[in-house]
């Protein structure tokens, strides 16, 4: 691995366009043992090398099958869904669109080794950012374990698991939040999601979403308070976000 920044940046890049093209191109560069390196460098101390490995990564997520399974025994997800929870906001962004890519393509086997890894809670956590491409992307990856879900839950007769799962991390209470979303494509998925998965339950009025700051990658975010038996939810009236309204300058206006 090289030792100066600009000259791994400029090779990371040249590999992130070669993985761009079909499955052929994609399978020359795994070929030469670049998925070791890119598990170096999704860890590196400099963000920019981070998002353009992830970004790299999830070129190679969108292949095929074979190439998921090789970045699997790469041992690269794991890496990702850290970055998922910690990482700068463009980072986290490629990031997402990596596991998705697996959750889309990937073998029921493949799905299953993604929830076991822990995708499930960032996923929801990431409906909560004030950017419509990543919250679509995130539901994408939700709704493809659903489906996988719905096929298991259809074998053994019991229900699905990964619903129980969504529920459990609060991500049902965002999912039904972005039904008032002003971005019609994700309004609509989140709808279908509810409606398909989920059924026709009763709509929380108590759960109300607030505005805050993540202090560890300066992010706005929806955050969701916990109503005590009784009481409404804790947000102040000041950060009381409802669609249509402004916070911090921005609101809902992506």
């Amino acid at each position: 691995m090289h030792d100066q920044h600009k000259v791994v940046s400029a090779a990371l890049r040249a590999v992130g366009n070669i993985v761009t093209g079909d499955d052929q191109q994609t399978q020359v560069i795994l070929n030469c043992s670049a998925l070791m390196c890119l598990q170096h460098l999704i860890m590196s101390p400099k963000e920019s090398i981070r998002k353009e490995a992830c970004w790299a990564v999830s070129n190679i997520t969108a292949g095929n099958r074979q190439q998921i399974q090789s970045v699997i025994d790469a041992n690269i997800f794991p890496s990702l869904i850290e970055i998922l929870q910690k990482a700068e906001f463009k980072t986290r962004k490629e990031a997402v669109w990596a596991i998705t890519n697996a959750t889309s393509g990937g073998t029921p086997d493949q799905i299953r080794y993604l929830i076991q890894q822990g995708c499930i809670e960032p996923f929801c956590e990431l409906l909560t950012l004030l950017d419509a491409k990543i919250i679509q992307v995130a539901l994408n990856g939700l709704e493809n374990i659903l489906k996988l879900g719905e096929e298991e839950a259809k074998q053994t007769g019991g229900v699905n698991p990964y619903v129980v799962a969504i529920e459990e991390c609060y991500g049902l209470d965002k999912i039904e939040f972005l039904q008032s979303h002003e971005n019609v494509e994700i309004y609509q998925k989140a709808f279908d999601i509810i409606e398909h998965y989920f059924g026709s339950e009763e709509e929380d009025t108590r759960l109300a979403p607030c505005v805050s700051q993540n202090a560890a990658t300066g992010v706005s975010e929806f955050t969701f308070a916990t109503p005590s038996a009784g009481n409404g939810a804790a947000c102040d009236s000041t950060t009381m976000l409802t669609p249509g309204s402004g916070a911090g300058g921005g609101g809902f206006n992506f």
